[in-house]
């Protein structure tokens, strides 16, 4: 029952990953720049919180709100709409690696559950999520306004490795805790 939930979720992100695939560029544009708005509506209100709760005199107020970045040159400030397009870049890019962290969650746990362990799991879960980072990049570069990035494929896979240190951990870190548990219970 275990490994069918397991490929069942597997199969359900896989497609939930060629589903953002397969928007074009203004659709996907779209939807990651509403999640950026909702974002900074978020800190808009825990700012103001803050606001309220601290006295922040003229020029605090304008370090809060003011946004400078080092490039070769030195130190520049930057516009709303650059800022704006720096962090949909970064939201867009860290989607990218949360959708590989979890897929090589899912994968690992597919092989741990038909006990498919060590450095046999390791190389099938990289490969895996390799191929399909490839696969992905591949058909994007038939959708219009979408590109196909070596760059991408390089950021999925390193998603897909933290999912596989985050299964990895928690795997055998309840493992030790279980079986802690159980030597306590014989003795």
């Amino acid at each position: 029952m275990k490994k069918n939930i397991c490929i069942l979720l597997s199969i359900f992100w896989i497609c939930f990953i060629f589903y953002n695939s397969s928007n074009d560029a203004n659709i996907s544009e779209a939807r990651s720049h509403k999640l950026l708005n909702d974002i900074k509506t978020q800190c808009n209100k825990i700012v103001k919180q803050y606001k309220n709760i601290v006295q922040v005199s003229k020029t605090q107020d304008e370090k809060l709100t003011e946004s400078k970045i080092f490039n070769q040159e030195g130190l520049i400030k930057l516009k709303n709409t650059d800022k704006e397009e720096i962090l949909n870049k970064f939201l867009r890019k860290n989607a990218h690696a949360f959708e590989y962290l979890v897929l090589a969650i899912l994968v690992s746990s597919i092989l741990f559950s038909f006990n498919i362990r060590g450095k046999g799991a390791l190389t099938y879960i990289m490969f895996i999520c390799l191929l399909y980072a490839v696969l992905d990049e591949f058909y994007q570069s038939f959708i219009p306004g979408r590109t196909s990035l070596v760059s991408d494929v390089l950021i999925d896979f390193l998603g897909s490795i933290l999912g596989m240190v985050v299964f990895y951990f928690l795997y055998y870190k309840l493992k030790i805790k279980s079986n802690g548990k159980r030597f306590s219970q014989k003795y």
